[in-house]
């Protein structure tokens, strides 16, 4: 209530002295979305024999395992995905990661320290210390050890991006990380007219249908207080496509028209909406809304931790209520734009939170399918047949 009073009350000013400028994206651009339309819908056989740069496989186990900003320095991590527990810490520059277990006697290394002279990672049940490409370097009271394959932790290549932290599944022993490591990069982050806000939130939920819950054009209008119920259909619809730029990179397009509630609605007036609902595997999903010369842009990941439990992190762009910092208002404006939207974002998690959460693991897949199901039966059926068929562990 706090921040949606203060944004009442400083909006007004706002608008009149720092009016939002025309972003330059053309895929905000009706006409650039009408040329793309594909004659027909995706043809999945066609669509899987694409051609990619890197090993299928290796693209396929990117996971979002936490945000930059909340990551300490020298301070380990324990990251579950899958049901398979990982040990995780940076030294400032880099990150490293590697099996939670020691390869001795199993003791989880998540609970251990970090050897402040040489970043090693220490087991806290016999001191062992590995190094940052999981050999074993030092066992006290033994000064000469020989040194066996058996003996040395798997270890997984780290990258951040764009504000996330991201770790790939398929150790470095099996497949040495290519030197341009290949994960989605949103077109916004690289412009200095969009504003980012983040939060993550853990869902008693299969981490599929978190994802699919995102992509899901009909839910809003009955689940989110912005949506419309009197109207919850597109009004048009562009069928999924494959977009090509990125592997299994699949999109749809979609007009809509604004809640009587919603941000469009109340505050710019705007009627009709164009969203954007995009994924790539594993777990990224992507709606963008656009309204007039504004671009709200909602990206999520949904980390498995295992078939009933998720963490599903969230950024938020926009372009409005936004000012880049050179201009003296700019801390005043973002920081009311970013408790609103952060504001906006959480409610809007916890609304879906209390739905997917009461969806049972034996009905996840629902019995039938309706018009505006396209993009997540695209998503699901791709998920079953390249990351995960929850068929397999359920009866």
């Amino acid at each position: 209530m706090r921040i949606f009073i203060l944004f009442q009350l400083f909006f007004s000013v706002y608008a009149f002295i720092l009016p939002f400028r025309k972003t330059a994206y053309n895929f905000i651009n009706k006409e650039n979305f009408e040329k793309k339309k594909p004659d027909i819908d995706v043809n999945l056989d066609v669509d899987l024999g694409m051609n990619h740069n890197l090993p299928e496989q290796y693209n396929l186990n990117w996971y979002v395992i936490g945000e930059e900003k909340q990551m300490r320095k020298n301070k380990i991590e324990k990251i579950t995905i899958w049901g398979k527990d990982y040990a995780v810490w940076t030294n400032g520059t880099s990150y490293l990661a590697v099996d939670n277990s020691c390869t001795h006697r199993g003791a989880s290394l998540s609970i251990g320290k970090l050897n402040k002279n040489n970043n090693n990672i220490v087991c806290p049940y016999h001191a062992y210390e590995f190094d940052g490409t999981g050999k074993l370097t030092h066992v006290p009271g033994l000064k000469n050890f020989t040194n066996t394959k058996c003996q040395n932790l798997n270890t997984y290549p780290v990258v951040a991006r764009n504000g996330w932290i991201y770790m790939n599944t398929i150790n470095e022993q099996v497949y040495k990380p290519p030197e341009n490591i290949q994960i989605y990069n949103e077109p916004e982050a690289n412009s200095k007219n969009f504003k980012a806000i983040f939060i993550n939130k853990d869902f008693n939920a299969y981490s599929r249908i978190v994802s699919e819950n995102s992509l899901d054009v009909m839910h809003i209008g009955f689940v989110h207080s912005f949506g419309n119920a009197e109207e919850p259909s597109p009004t048009s619809e562009v069928p999924p496509y494959l977009v090509g730029d990125f592997p299994f990179h699949y999109k749809t397009i979609y007009n809509y028209t604004s809640g009587k509630d919603s941000m469009a609605k109340k505050v710019f007036a705007i009627k009709d909406l164009m969203i954007e609902n995009e994924f790539i595997l594993p777990h990224t999903t992507i709606a963008r809304v656009i309204f007039g010369n504004s671009t709200s842009t909602v990206i999520t990941f949904a980390q498995p931790i295992n078939i009933t439990h998720s963490k599903l992190f969230v950024k938020t762009y926009r372009n409005f209520w936004y000012q880049p910092y050179d201009n003296p208002l700019a801390n005043f404006i973002n920081n009311i734009g970013d408790d609103f939207t952060t504001d906006m974002m959480r409610n809007t998690v916890i609304q879906d939170k209390a739905i997917v959460e009461s969806i049972p693991l034996n009905k996840v897949d629902g019995i039938f399918n309706m018009k505006y199901d396209k993009i997540q039966n695209v998503y699901t059926t791709l998920y079953k047949k390249l990351i995960h068929n929850i068929s397999n562990f359920v009866p």
